[in-house]
């Protein structure tokens, strides 16, 4: 029973973060148009809602690791004394694909955490994707208007 609550938590967590990027990328790149800045500084502005979107969604995965740990459906262990930031530091490196093992997921949290690491990697790579398009759009330093 643990593991298909943590599995549900799952699909719902990778549905949200994918929608929340797709939403935020979408919202940037009608915005930056229509910014009356330089256009260099608009690769600025996607670099920072990139940035927003990806503290979003680890924030979204700390707060399921908070509540799945805390209902006892797998724990997190090593250096670990279950303070929100303790939840925000495991998402963090998980989602970064960083694990650094001082902080460590046992039982039905391991499928969790080893789904963020993807969902990262796939989310962060998309972000450079976008950052890369908008830059041949907008990064021109021979015009430095």
């Amino acid at each position: 029973m643990h593991i298909l609550i943590v599995s549900l938590t799952t699909v719902l967590l990778v549905s949200a973060t994918v929608l929340i990027h797709y939403e935020v990328l979408r919202f940037t790149g009608q915005l930056l148009p229509r910014l009356p800045i330089r256009p260099r500084q608009r690769v600025l502005v996607v670099i920072t809602a990139c940035f927003v979107a990806h503290l979003i969604e680890i924030v979204l995965y700390a707060f399921a690791f908070s509540l799945l740990h805390l209902q006892g459906l797998g724990r997190i262990e090593g250096e670990f004394e279950a303070t929100a930031l303790d939840f925000f530091y495991f998402s963090l490196t998980s989602y970064t694909t960083l694990g650094i093992g001082d902080v460590y997921p046992s039982g039905p949290l391991r499928v969790l955490a080893g789904i963020e690491s993807l969902n990262g990697f796939i989310l962060i790579t998309w972000s450079a994707s976008f950052a890369y398009l908008m830059m041949q759009r907008h990064w021109h330093p021979e015009r430095d208007e």
